[in-house]
Parts: C-alpha cells; sequence; structure tokens
C-alpha cells in the first residue's frame, strides 16, 4: 500500500516501518499528523468472517480528524493472496483521486493571497476530475489550469490536465476543430514529458493522442509503459481496452476494460469506460449487453460524450427495438442540440478521430454496423 500510495505525483509517505510503530496503539490521527508532519492518515483493517475478508480503509484529515473518505470491500479468503495486488490498485487509485481533491479543499479553505503555479493546477486536476474532463466543472478546472501556467509555462501537473481538455473534446465530438485540438493536446503533454519523462499520467494521455493519429502500436507501448511507471493507474487499462478494439481485438479490448472497472469501480472516467465495453459487446454481436452499457454511460454522464448514445440507438435497432431505437435517438438529439444528425456526419466525426485507412477491417464493419443501425433508427443519410 506505501509503494502504491508513494507512486503518485508529489506525494509524500511516511516509510511503512516508522507507520507500524502506531500499529494497535490509541493515537489519533491529529497525533499521528503531528508527530511525523503529514497532512492526511489512511488508516484500515482487514478483517476475516467466514469464507469472506472485508477490508476497510479510510482517509482522515491530520488537522482536524475529520473522515474525508471511506470505503469498504469483501474479497474471498480463498483468493486473499491472489487478489491482494488488485486490493491495493484499487485503494491507490482512490487515493490518486482523493488526494488532490482533499488538497483543492484545503486550499480553498486557506486561500494564499497569491496562489502559486502548483496550488492552481492541484485545483484543476480536482476539478477536473470530479467532472469527469468534460462539462461545465471541468471547464473550470481547465481555467485554473490556464491560470497555472500563466504564473508557471512549465508546471507539468497543468500541462497535463490542459491536455486533456483539447484530447477529450476532439474526441468526444465537442470540438469544432478536432484535429487542431488533438495537435495542440500533444503539444501541451509533449512538454510535460520533456521535462518529466516519468510522468505516468502525461504518458497516458499520450498513449490517447497516439491512437487519435492511427498509430496505434504506439499508442500500446505507451499505455504499457503508464502500467511499468505506475500499476494503479488503470486509464491505461482503459487506454489499452480501446486500443485493441481498433485492432479488432475486441475480446482482449474487453478484458482490459474490465480490469479497469474492477479496479476503480467509482472512476472519473466511468462513463467513458463503460460506453467503450458498450462498443466492445457490440463489435462482439451482443446486442443485450451492449445496450446495458450504453445505458449505464449514459446515466452517469448524458450530455458530453455522443458515442454511447451512437451505441445504443444502434444496437436497439439492430436488435430489433424500433420503438426504443427512436426514443434513444430522439434523447441524443436533445442531449447533444450541435452534434451529428446525418450518417454523413458521423462518419465525418468517425473519421477525424476513429477510423483511418490503416484501420483493421474487423473494426471497420463494426463501424459499418454502427451506420446500418442508425439507417434503421431514421437517421439520414446527409
Amino acid at each position: 500500500m506505501t509503494t502504491g500510495i508513494a507512486r503518485i505525483r508529489d506525494s509524500f509517505v511516511i516509510a511503512r516501518n516508522t507507520a507500524f510503530t502506531f500499529k494497535g496503539k490509541p493515537v489519533d490521527a491529529k497525533t499521528i499528523g503531528k508527530d511525523l508532519g503529514v497532512r492526511y492518515v489512511l488508516e484500515g483493517s482487514v478483517q476475516p468472517s467466514g469464507d469472506q475478508v472485508r477490508v476497510n480503509a479510510q482517509l482522515i484529515d491530520a488537522d482536524n480528524g475529520a473522515h474525508l473518505w471511506a470505503e469498504q470491500f469483501d474479497t474471498p479468503r480463498a483468493d486473499l493472496l491472489q487478489t491482494q495486488d488488485e486490493i491495493v490498485t484499487h485503494l491507490a487509485r482512490a487515493m490518486d483521486i482523493q488526494l488532490p481533491e482533499a488538497e483543492a479543499a484545503r486550499l480553498k479553505r486557506t486561500p494564499a493571497a497569491n496562489p502559486d503555479a502548483e496550488d492552481l493546477a492541484l485545483q484543476c486536476q480536482a476539478g477536473v476530475q470530479r467532472g469527469g474532463y468534460l462539462g461545465e466543472e471541468a471547464d473550470a478546472g481547465y481555467r485554473l489550469c490556464e491560470r497555472a501556467l500563466s504564473i508557471d509555462p512549465n508546471n507539468i501537473r497543468a500541462l497535463t490536465y490542459l491536455s486533456a481538455k483539447f484530447l477529450y473534446s476532439a474526441r468526444f465530438g465537442r470540438s469544432a476543430d478536432p484535429e487542431g485540438d488533438l495537435r495542440r493536446a500533444d503539444e501541451l503533454v509533449s512538454k510535460a514529458l520533456a521535462l518529466d519523462p516519468n510522468y505516468a499520467r502525461a504518458h497516458s494521455l499520450k498513449g490517447g493522442i497516439l491512437r487519435g493519429q492511427g498509430r496505434l502500436d504506439e499508442a500500446i507501448a505507451e499505455h504499457e509503459r503508464v502500467l511499468a511507471l505506475d500499476p494503479t493507474m488503470v486509464t491505461a487499462d482503459g487506454g489499452l481496452g480501446l486500443d485493441y478494439l481498433f485492432l479488432g481485438q475486441f475480446e482482449k479490448s474487453l478484458e482490459f476494460n474490465d480490469k479497469a472497472i474492477r479496479l476503480s469501480p467509482h472512476d472519473p472516467v466511468l462513463a467513458n469506460l463503460h460506453s467503450n465495453k458498450a462498443a466492445e459487446y457490440f463489435a462482439l454481436k451482443q446486442y443485450d449487453q451492449a445496450i446495458e452499457s450504453a445505458r449505464r454511460a449514459i446515466a452517469i454522464n448524458p450530455n458530453t460524450n455522443a458515442w454511447p448514445h451512437l451505441t445504443l440507438i444502434a444496437a436497439l435497432a439492430l436488435a430489433g427495438h424500433a420503438a426504443e431505437a427512436h426514443e434513444a435517438l430522439q434523447n441524443y438529439l436533445e442531449s447533444f442540440p450541435t452534434g451529428p444528425r446525418t450518417i454523413a456526419a458521423w462518419k465525418a466525426l468517425a473519421a477525424q478521430f476513429f477510423t483511418n485507412p490503416h484501420s483493421d477491417p474487423r473494426y471497420l464493419e463494426t463501424v459499418d454496423r454502427d451506420y446500418e443501425g442508425l439507417r434503421k433508427a431514421g437517421v439520414p443519410e446527409e
């Protein structure tokens, strides 16, 4: 656990031998914080019960003793050794999300007269993650990154998270200039990696950019490097899922995506992971599962990512649910008033980010079925 959390950028984690001196002693978090000079304390327990083991974890503010986050989950006792890595990854990923959130909240409670670039970048990260990378809350976070870069153009965190703004905008059909936004995303994240070649989050975004450029082998290598640097970065598992989807390896794609969801079931990008899963099931012609996953993605985030709407409409139509497909189409049109309205427009958007002359024939066949489903639902050709 100590190793997993220590991989989080700019974290200061007490060595386990020192932390273990408090084990089993009635010492409160405020005392520990004062003795060790830390702001947050992660405490927990492992409780056996029959053939199950329950893992509890709580994140505590060492300044005031307040509980900031808590989670518990059960695992079969017989599989405990096999699932130990997954438990650690699950909790470390949760900390990677929760610690910036807690620190951003602390900075808001005690704002500096002149906040420095790293303070602003940290608040940017928390806002962007909380908003799921797209939408009003995420946009407010991106503005903080821009402020951070106006103070320090070399702030690595701000460069990286601002890159996400342009990548996700291009990828999810929210950009007036997808190719230009993809170039801008690449410029920002490439600068971050030049400053710090081992920043896992920047490599994860670079992998998404390479995929958008049709450079799938390089994207896979980039996502594999992320996991070598930080195994808790489950967005890289999701990235590998998309890489293999575009390569026509649908079962392998689904395995990576399921792993990401299993390891981080409350991740800020959960809607995107379910959207990818819907596309994977659609590719496998498992339309009922595609419909379920697309609906999950839409329920989490209904109006920032157009792609699960497309999968839902097409899967319902091809599965013979004409009325539901028409209803899903109307919901999409209301949620995305400026989104694609014709088959030609969907093709143009896909060509900018999801298809190219080198795309795998199996994947291209899946895309053609998407358009077939849209036609059945009543989407006009032009």
